[in-house]
């Protein structure tokens, strides 16, 4: 059976790199603001949509912070990083899996 959504879960994880470097550059500035609620806040309900629970959940705890007028603390930043790395790094195991599997 064919997965309806993998071409947009696809396409999810593509962004996630994209996101991930405006992230860095967020931190850069001191990571406060709309810009950074907005990425958080699109990151938790799509990555949570696509399967990618730890996104959701790493993002979410960002965006509670944000909304409560907190900063956003280092720790949840760090979840939020490594979340979206194995994201990254899931893409590229997906990759090679799918070859291996074509080659059968």
């Amino acid at each position: 059976m064919t997965d309806p959504l993998a071409a947009l879960r696809e396409r999810f994880r593509a962004r996630v790199a994209d996101d991930r470097a405006q992230l860095e550059t967020l931190a850069a500035k001191g990571m406060q603001g709309d810009q950074l609620r907005n990425l958080v806040h699109n990151l938790a309900g799509t990555a949570g949509m696509f399967g990618f629970p730890d996104v959701s959940a790493a993002a979410g705890e960002i965006d509670d912070q944000l909304a409560a007028g907190l900063a956003t603390s280092a720790a949840s930043l760090d979840r939020l990083r490594a979340s979206m790395d194995a994201v990254g790094a899931s893409r590229h195991d997906d990759a090679s899996g799918e070859a291996a599997l074509d080659q059968t």
